[in-house]
């Protein structure tokens, strides 16, 4: 992480704020923070200086570096983080997640051109809880695998995923290499997921939750709560997965129904 000055490069070349225009001084802040970022003389993981020093160059109030600081964070290319280790940084690109299909998070970095990694934070076999349970068709005294993995793309946590399988359809599942592809196994047992039933919420990263995927505690996080089923109908995974929300978007691809629309 660079930890920038205003009077060194980049930010010393300053955006003209007193030529002829027609937007206003925050508006031409941003386009210039923004061209920096574009340009690749501002690079993901840079802290900007406080944003005093900042407006006392450029020579604006902080309301109105504030005001630019707000519309380049709304393009998503900084991240302003509060608390003891705050500040402004400038945001590392997010990984889109495609939910249209089911490919598993190995598929996904693939797509981006980035290495997947997993590790294994938990591995058990024991009795489900009763969502659990009720998610996957199971008795109470039915037994599941929970395998708990910090996803990584590059080395960096983005998700920290919670899976629940039912032992009596993945026997030995456990003793396989749980940092591999998740739904490369099941396909090897003959169970790959074909459908899902997936809801998404937000939610706030616990400390443990916090501590796994380098963010600070209560920070948000986006929840995918599925449920899959083989192409026989019968459920073979119940998963939690909490994605960092600064990292992470999810895309859901929708169609209408022509006959409910009444064309």
């Amino acid at each position: 992480m660079r930890v920038l000055t205003v009077d060194a490069a980049p930010l010393a070349a300053r955006p003209d704020l007193v030529g002829s225009s027609d937007l206003p001084a925050h508006a031409r802040i941003a386009q210039w923070l923004e061209a920096l970022i574009a340009s690749g003389d501002l690079i993901p993981g840079d802290k900007l200086p406080p944003e005093v020093e900042i407006a006392t160059s450029l020579g604006v109030s902080r309301m109105t570096l504030r005001q630019a600081l707000s519309a380049v964070e709304a393009k998503g290319l900084i991240d302003r983080r509060r608390g003891r280790f705050g500040g402004n940084f400038v945001a590392a690109p997010r990984f889109e997640f495609d939910h249209a299909s089911l490919p598993g998070f190995t598929e996904q970095m693939r797509r981006f051109e980035v290495e997947a990694g997993a590790q294994v934070l938990m591995a058990t076999t024991g009795r489900p809880d009763a969502e659990v349970s009720r998610a996957l068709g199971l008795r109470r005294t039915d037994q599941v695998h929970r395998i708990l993995r910090a996803r990584t793309a590059n080395g960096e946590p983005i998700v920290l995923e919670e899976a629940y399988l039912p032992a009596a359809v993945f026997p030995g599942m456990l003793s396989k290499n749980l940092q591999a592809s998740l739904y490369a196994l099941m396909r090897g047992y003959g169970h790959a997921p074909c459908a899902a039933d997936e809801r998404i919420e937000a939610t706030s990263a616990t400390p443990e939750q916090a501590r796994v995927l380098g963010v600070e505690p209560s920070c948000p996080l986006l929840l995918v709560v599925r449920t899959s089923f083989a192409d026989n109908g019968v459920a073979v995974e119940f998963s939690r997965d909490y994605h960092r929300s600064d990292r992470t978007t999810i895309r859901i691809q929708s169609r209408a129904d022509p006959v409910r629309q009444g064309y």
